[in-house]
């Protein structure tokens, strides 16, 4: 990285705007765009934009870059951002950018400044958080934003360093140019997350690069920001009322659909791009005129047609190619989409549901692809019907409820099994044949006193093979992260999501008799909250 003298606020006497970009370049030589001579800050929308370039130079980073007062104010994140709120990233500033690199790919030549391959890795708008305009908060110190990218969602900070704070990453007379990126706690935060976990460029989802000094692709705008799903509360018993339809419970992932420009996204409750892992489903976009935004479940369907959890586990954490190949000719997925969100640039989450689900059938979606039905009125019937099939239960809507992002009344969900999702915090030494570890210890968190509660341990329902799976995914921690634990156990960080079966809560708070069924790499930890049923 070649990185100039930035201090956290613009020097008077300072030079003309990107002048220091114009001086570092030779534009005869590298395709990066030339800046015009004059910038024109603006305050329309469209001036709210972002961009993260994948930049292959001397030494892999990510460059992140906020519009701003005309030009794209810009930072090097060695390490790349990440949506885990529990890791603060090196952001070093370095100078303005024209508008015009929001969208640059391309190879710099050898000889050029920053040599190497850039891509768009991500792009969308960002809003400030509070009242004080962007330019502002920059000439601060700290900047607050939400990011409404395809990679990157949710609440951010860029705060600049102190010298004498500054990271060993970096040598000391660079100090002033430090600053740390800090994903905030949201909905869209994902313990664990790396910027590696999310390859490739935006602007060509299929791995196409744009060849070198071919001029720059088009600005692409990217798709409407996916809202957060709408989720059901659990209820106690199924009822008969024509105001409501009732449809199956799908045990799978749920995901939210996002159809653009001929490509399908599809995006997990917590934000996470689950595209690459089920290519199968890449097909629907063809299928669909104009943009759409789709919510369903992504099922895999066993022997006799029922959606089983256990079967989906096999493609949940697979991130190499190969891999994800074969494991989608063993195990294919479909996905069954119940509501349709947006379609050709129109928003629907304020249409009745049935008006929306009937928009929805008429795409004649196709294998893969499939409508989830429903029926109206009669949630008995349709719940005998699912204890027979052994389903997980089924799901209670209002036929005339809008679309609303987050927990609601307006659906209702039933089940035929008490099943609770419960964040590990540690685990205890194997003991006789077993192998790994013994027990896992379980946590629910308490949204009034913002910690985890313990909810006891689960020690069954576990293969070899699935044991050495969780061990991979849990983190060390020195202490218990729950304020008085002491079981003895090795303690692990509150990042990995289980769900499990059991029989009933005990009056301290335990899960009765649990079983394990899975990992939940969809599910947020703040999420898991304890479950009861209304009446």
């Amino acid at each position: 990285m070649h990185l100039i003298s930035i201090v956290k606020g613009p020097a008077k006497g300072a030079t003309a705007p990107l002048h220091d970009y114009r001086r570092k370049r030779n534009f005869s030589a590298t395709p990066e765009p030339a800046p015009a001579l004059r910038v024109v800050p603006t305050a329309r929308r469209a001036g709210r934009r972002f961009c993260v370039q994948e930049h292959h130079a001397s030494r892999l980073h990510y460059d992140f870059r906020l519009e701003m007062d005309g030009v794209l104010k810009s930072w090097a994140v060695p390490k790349g951002p990440t949506l885990d709120p529990e890791v603060r990233r090196l952001a070093v500033a370095v100078e303005d950018h024209p508008l015009d690199y929001l969208t640059f790919e391309g190879q710099i030549p050898e000889g050029n400044y920053g040599a190497g391959e850039v891509i768009v890795w991500d792009l969308g708008d960002y809003e400030p958080v509070g009242d004080t305009p962007p330019i502002k908060q920059w000439e601060q110190g700290h900047l607050k934003f939400r990011l409404h990218g395809r990679k990157l969602r949710g609440e951010f900070a860029l705060t600049h360093m102190a010298a004498r704070a500054a990271s060993a990453e970096t040598k000391p007379e660079r100090a002033a140019n430090n600053w740390l990126l800090i994903k905030k706690h949201d909905d869209a935060e994902r313990f664990g997350d790396e910027a590696a976990q999310h390859p490739g460029s935006v602007l060509h989802p299929g791995g196409r690069r744009h060849p070198a000094g071919g001029g720059g692709p088009q600005l692409v705008t990217p798709p409407t920001p996916v809202l957060r799903p709408m989720l059901a509360t659990l209820a106690e018993r199924p009822f008969r009322d024509d105001k409501w339809v009732f449809e199956i419970k799908w045990d799978g992932i749920r995901a939210l659909v996002q159809c653009h420009n001929g490509h399908a996204r599809l995006v997990s409750r917590t934000g996470r791009d689950l595209t690459a892992q089920y290519p199968e489903l890449a097909g629907i976009a063809p299928a669909i005129h104009g943009e759409a935004v789709l919510d369903g479940e992504i099922v895999a369907l066993d022997a006799h047609g029922v959606s089983s959890f256990h079967r989906l586990q096999q493609r949940m954490n697979l991130t190499d190619a190969g891999e994800i190949a074969r494991a989608a000719a063993r195990v294919p997925v479909e996905f069954y989409a119940f509501d349709l969100l947006s379609h050709a640039g129109k928003d629907l989450t304020r249409l009745p549901l049935l008006e929306r689900k009937a928009k929805l059938a008429a795409l004649g979606l196709q294998s893969p692809w499939r409508y989830a039905d429903h029926v109206v009125g009669d949630g008995v019937g349709l719940f005998a019907e699912a204890r027979k099939r052994g389903l997980e239960g089924i799901i209670a809507k209002r036929a005339d409820s809008p679309y609303e992002a987050g927990r609601s009344r307006q659906w209702l969900k039933f089940k035929l099994q008490r099943r609770q999702e419960a964040v590990i915090v540690g685990y205890t030494d194997p003991r006789g044949a077993r192998t790994e570890f013994g027990a896992l210890l379980l946590a629910v968190y308490d949204p009034g006193a913002k910690q985890f509660q313990f909810a006891g341990r689960v020690g069954t329902g576990f293969d070899q093979a699935t044991r050495q799976d969780i061990l991979g995914h849990l983190r060390p921690s020195a202490a218990p992260p729950i304020p008085g634990l002491r079981e003895r156990a090795h303690w692990v960080k509150p990042t990995t999501v289980a769900e499990v079966r059991f029989a009933e809560w005990t009056p301290d708070g335990r899960l009765r008799a649990p079983v394990f069924l899975g990992l939940r790499v969809d599910k947020n930890p703040r999420e898991c909250v304890r479950e009861e049923a209304d009446a």
